[in-house]
């Protein structure tokens, strides 16, 4: 016989993994993530489907209104990851019989996922003293594997700089480079996903004359993509290139300026979450290889994912 353990019962008992108090579900509650592994610190934004099969109207977290939304996050002890803040996870809505309607809730902006691990999500509604509860969603937050860190000051900000550190994470069966940024208090901005990664050049990462930070990395189909943000995490663009014979480089402007004057621009790159396949699970980690940063990049050379 199996015995839970625990870290399992609690896990259970938080979620509601037990019967639920009604059979017939009369709230329909759906919870989906982009992606079921995600750097530390990386913004994610939950959608949640509602289909209200009642027969009446459903009001929900409005003045007055019997119905109340909940999302529950916990780790795999089953503990449940505290809210950063008060706001509401959805505005007021009102849903007509036999209505489905989409949320996007803001897990990251709502709860304090800063510690690496597992995750367990759960979405659901209270309404007419029941409780309607979507499946439990799974995420796992890793730290990927650090490849470039570069310290910088900011422009007309006496005292103030910024660490600006690249990395990788296996997701979506393949590799996509990060961009962390930190402040001398250690302070994080976020993690930004750049996009899929190929290992064969080392990527070049560069602060202009503004402070604006500039990443040159090389991607799929030969190609490169060249992006840069503020110092405080704004994305300012983000543009593809067909490297001359193979290559790019960013080139320093007369302005002080960055650009990538030795590739003809292609195009804008897409956002990393629409590029990426479906999530699959990673291949297991090789042994660890000598040889350094320049060897880490030779041939495309697979290495570590943590």
């Amino acid at each position: 016989m199996y015995r839970w353990s625990k870290a399992n019962l609690a896990l259970a008992c938080l979620l509601g993994l037990a019967a639920p108090r009604r059979l017939d579900a009369q709230v329909g509650v759906s919870l989906a993530l982009p992606f079921d592994k995600a750097a530390r610190f990386e913004a994610l934004d939950a959608a949640v489907s509602l289909h209200n099969r009642s027969g009446r109207m459903l009001a929900l977290d409005g003045e007055g209104a019997e119905g109340r939304f909940w999302l529950d996050v916990a780790g795999e002890d089953g503990r449940r990851v505290p809210r950063r803040d008060g706001a509401p996870l959805l505005p007021p809505a009102s849903l007509m019989p036999g209505e489905t309607r989409t949320f996007t809730v803001p897990v990251t902006r709502r709860f304090d996922l800063s510690r690496l691990g597992r995750y367990v999500l759960r979405a659901g509604v209270d309404e007419g003293g029941a409780s309607f509860a979507s499946p439990p969603v799974r995420l796992e937050l890793a730290a990927g594997f650090e490849l470039r860190r570069l310290a910088a000051g900011i422009p007309g900000a006496a005292g103030a700089s910024r660490e600006y550190v690249l990395f990788y994470l296996q997701k979506g069966g393949g590799e996509n480079l990060y961009l962390r940024i930190e402040d001398r208090d250690q302070a994080v901005y976020g993690a930004f996903d750049l996009g899929r990664l190929v290992r064969v050049r080392p990527p070049d990462l560069r602060v202009d004359e503004s402070g604006n930070v500039h990443v040159l990395f090389q991607t799929l189909g030969m190609r490169f993509v060249h992006a840069a943000t503020t110092p405080n995490g704004v994305p300012l663009f983000s543009r593809v290139y067909r490297g001359v014979r193979g290559q790019a480089s960013l080139s320093p402007l007369p302005n002080g300026q960055l650009a990538v004057l030795d590739a003809e621009e292609v195009g804008a790159a897409a956002p990393a979450s629409e590029s990426a396949p479906a999530p699959v699970p990673p291949p297991a980690p090789p042994a660890p290889r000598r040889g350094g940063l320049r060897g880490f990049f030779r041939r495309g050379a697979a290495g570590p994912a943590p």
